[in-house]
């Protein structure tokens, strides 16, 4: 009994390790640092993916951008609005020029909104000079 009472026994303060406690520790520890940059190297892999990926949408927008930049700027020449004018809406360059005389006078009040009227432009005043303001001061008969 005596026996079986010392191997249940605590383990004493100053007492080591036994040796396959130690190698356990010892093949965990080494499994672990051998698993850790796999998943560093995973996680790497990982992001860069993520960044190519979203590179590549990047690009295909700014192709798009500029593909509808063209656009605009073909739809926007003059030549391309005249041909959609006489296509589309059958429209044609004038042949007679119309004079109309008008024998009324224009109305003395303005009809169009003042924003579209240029500014006026107010007079200068003349600046007096130092002595016309002195004789202006001075009372005279």
């Amino acid at each position: 009994m005596a026996i079986a009472d010392r191997r249940h026994a605590p383990r004493a303060a100053g007492r080591p390790l036994a040796m396959p406690a130690v190698l356990t520790i010892a093949l965990v520890a080494i499994a672990v640092a051998a698993v850790l940059p796999l998943l560093q190297s995973s996680q790497a892999t990982t992001i860069s993916d993520n960044v190519r990926q979203l590179e590549r949408a990047r690009n295909d927008w700014q192709a798009r951008t500029h593909e509808l930049e063209a656009e605009i700027a073909t739809l926007g020449s003059l030549d391309h609005i005249e041909k959609e004018a006489r296509e589309r809406l059958g429209m044609v360059p004038p042949t007679d020029t119309i004079y109309l005389i008008v024998d009324v006078p224009s109305p003395p009040e303005q009809f169009v909104p003042l924003r579209f009227l240029p500014p006026k432009q107010k007079k200068a005043e003349k600046a007096q000079s130092w002595w016309e303001s002195l004789l202006d001061q001075l009372p005279l008969p």
